[in-house]
């Protein structure tokens, strides 16, 4: 059994083709890798409490801050909304990124509208 000429060069150009595909997948995941190795993927996560809502501050999908009650302010009070929530984790990631402490003051809740004057 022998192969055509014509069906010789479309096998040869279909494993060039998958080859090239191969090679450009492969170097284009590696220099996404490079560009994001250093990087740490930050995101706030509602959820529901006894007392309200909380928060959790995520670092690559692990829980680095655990939030029942509103920072900032004496006693156990949870948020009034998971939006709430939200906007006050949000608030510490954007302070994480400033380099700057992740602590929630009066006034930040007040800036927020969680807590009114």
């Amino acid at each position: 059994m022998t192969i055509s000429k014509k069906k010789y060069i479309l096998l040869t150009f279909t494993a060039l083709l998958i080859c090239s595909a191969v090679i450009f997948y492969v170097r284009h995941r590696r220099a996404w890798q490079r560009d994001h190795e250093d990087k740490i993927f930050l995101n706030a996560v509602p959820f529901q409490t006894l007392y309200g809502w909380g928060y959790d501050i995520m670092a690559d999908n692990k829980i680095h801050i655990h939030q029942e009650f509103i920072p900032g302010i004496t006693g156990k009070q949870g948020f009034r909304s998971r939006e709430d929530a939200l906007l006050v984790g949000r608030k510490v990631i954007q302070k994480i990124i400033n380099n700057q402490m992740p602590t929630i003051s009066e006034k930040d809740l007040e800036e927020l509208g969680i807590l009114k004057k």
